[in-house]
């Protein structure tokens, strides 16, 4: 008499692993990765701003209050997705939106909520630190990084990686 784990052993050790196959990241969720993904670019992959506001040098706006503003002249908008070049110098400062690239020059974003709105010149109430509400390059991927690794199962999040590092494919 035979107990049913040694025929269920026998049939097992028979199996084999199904081959690898590519898919679109659209058919991937609820699939295992075959193998690991290396970042091929940093995430971001350029500074950009992590709210709307005001793209500005720190040492400009450094003394704003409430009671004594700093008012600054506004050169430009620089949306989210821009491929324009923008630099901000000495006492000026551009509108900048969310995921936006900071321009050069540029060390700090001030929050449309700290300012009166302005479009040709805004008043700054309140002072950024330096460097404040700026997503730096490579803040969350590195490129040369494993992001996610054989074996891995692909949801939401994974697949949403994957895209946001420009690949269309995986095994």
């Amino acid at each position: 008499m035979r107990t049913v784990d040694e025929p269920l052993s026998v049939e097992i050790g028979q199996l084999s692993p199904l081959p690898d196959l590519e898919v679109t990241l659209l058919d991937a969720h609820g699939c295992v990765l075959a193998e690991d993904v290396v970042a091929t670019r940093s995430l971001p992959w350029f500074d950009n701003s992590s709210m709307d506001g005001y793209a500005v040098r720190a040492v400009d706006v450094a003394s704003a209050t409430e009671q004594t503003p700093v008012v600054l002249p506004v050169i430009g908008d620089i949306a989210a997705g821009s491929g324009g070049v923008y630099a901000v110098n000495d006492g000026l400062c551009a509108r900048i939106m969310t995921g936006a690239p900071m321009p050069a020059g540029a060390d700090a974003v001030v929050p449309v909520e700290w300012t009166d709105g302005g479009v040709a010149r805004v008043r700054i109430d309140r002072a950024p630190l330096l460097g404040q509400n700026i997503r730096r390059a490579g803040e969350d991927v590195v490129a040369g990084e494993v992001v996610l690794a054989a074996g891995s199962p692909l949801g939401a999040p994974q697949i949403g990686l994957l895209a946001a590092l420009g690949k269309a494919r995986v095994k």
